[in-house]
């Protein structure tokens, strides 16, 4: 590549940081930020109680899970933008699918088909590769900026007055015509300044330049599934892992129900999910910093240990203004996660082995992302309030901290070597 071509190439890193930017926040915002909000009325138009109307998120993570390891094969395949548009398009039929949906057992379908699959097509995943091939001497900042989660602030302020104005039919045919509004800015996605990287980002926080200034990994074949699951960190880290989303999946589907239980009304209880979306954005953008400054593992205690101080405060008080502000600390520590985990396996694994570490953990995590979140709503349920459920978030947020710490402290194990 000529220095000419070269500069082009770095010149367009910026546009790809955006397209990957409103690739993830559709996608996540869209899914999770509506659905704490809409879960009232959903259960009040289907008949069914809280635990069968918040299991449409557990089911789109589910899918997430089961389809995250086939992400990289189907780039390989298939190319970035055409996998990522692809995910555009099965989501958008997810959204018609819940606007014209007559039972629950349809909303239900949708959120465990074409909804978990766009997110896992054009999601968080993808995009953070994207990022991490345009920028790979130094990944953690491009991975925070593709991962703030803007429309997490807009998308619940904006369900509250939609439902009212056009119902439940009308709110998702709005989202389905977002998917389609963003097709054409997703047919400008490049894989990467050379072309290639679809289905491998060679990307690392402390990556080592070869003598053609590439990462020293870039070249290195990804390890084998195998090779990565046989290895007892990779199960220490996707447990944690598993435990910090399902709490931030909780957080989005039932904080607002908690705040109307404390007797909030229900527009103010809605505004604790975009409270949430605000420090979201900052939780992404810093997570990359911190973990620059003090590494993927060290990042991860803080997270793990702010997320169980956060529930524990929040349980303590019945103030909207109280509520805000510990939901700043929660919301800050669950989007922080997925950077410095993608940070900590490029640590610990190598580079190459970051998109197919990082689709495993989706496959491994599955149990917890899952099954935690509707059984947060049956324990509720059972118990008729929230305490036992923060009460349990608490403590396994604390173990996850102490998790963490010890994996701080695991030697490296680069698996181009070992495959």
């Amino acid at each position: 590549m000529t220095a000419r071509t070269t500069a082009a190439a770095d010149s367009r890193g910026p546009a790809m940081i955006l397209r990957g930017f409103l690739c993830q926040n559709i996608a996540v915002g869209l899914a999770f930020g509506s659905f704490g909000v809409a879960l009232l009325p959903l259960q009040e138009k289907f008949g069914v109680g809280r635990g069968l109307a918040s299991l449409g998120i557990a089911l789109a993570v589910m899918t997430m899970g089961l389809a995250s390891p086939l992400l990289a094969p189907v780039m390989a395949r298939i190319g970035m933008r055409a996998t990522m548009i692809g995910g555009i398009a099965i989501s958008a039929l997810g959204y018609v699918m819940l606007a014209l949906a007559p039972n629950i057992a349809v909303v239900m379908l949708a959120y465990a088909g074409p909804i978990g699959l766009g997110l896992v097509g054009f999601g968080p995943l993808p995009s953070t590769v994207l990022a991490g091939n345009w920028y790979r001497a130094n990944p953690g900042p491009a991975v925070g900026l593709v991962n703030i989660p803007l429309l997490m602030v807009l998308v619940p302020l904006a369900t509250v007055p939609l439902i009212r104005e056009v119902g439940l039919t009308g709110l998702y045919l709005v989202f389905a015509a977002l998917h389609v509004a963003l097709l054409p800015l997703a047919w400008g996605i490049v894989a990467s300044p050379d072309g290639s990287g679809a289905a491998q980002a060679s990307f690392s926080l402390h990556a080592a330049p070869a003598r053609d200034g590439a990462p020293a990994s870039a070249a290195t074949p990804p390890p084998s599934a195998w090779t990565i699951l046989a290895l007892p960190l990779f199960w220490c880290a996707a447990l944690g892992s598993g435990v910090l989303h399902a709490v931030g999946i909780i957080a989005s589907s039932h904080l607002v129900a908690f705040g109307i239980e404390r007797g909030i009304a229900a527009e103010q209880a809605a505004s604790l999910i975009s409270v949430m979306g605000v420090a979201s954005i900052v939780g992404a953008f810093g997570s990359g910093l911190l973990c620059a400054r003090i590494g993927g593992g060290r990042a991860l205690v803080l997270i793990a240990a702010g997320t169980a101080a956060g529930w524990m405060m929040l349980s303590a008080t019945h103030a909207l203004a109280s509520m805000a502000a510990v939901t700043l600390l929660i919301g800050a520590g669950g989007s922080a996660v997925f950077p410095a985990m993608s940070v900590l396996v490029g640590e610990k694994f190598g580079a190459n082995a970051v998109p197919r570490v990082l689709g495993l953990f989706g496959l491994a995590t599955l149990p917890l992302n899952f099954g935690l979140p509707p059984l947060a709503g049956v324990l509720h349920d059972r118990a008729g309030g929230y305490e036992p459920v923060v009460l349990t978030i608490v403590g396994c947020c604390a173990g996850v901290a102490l998790l963490y710490a010890s994996i701080s402290r695991w030697p490296a194990r680069p698996l181009a070597s070992a495959a």
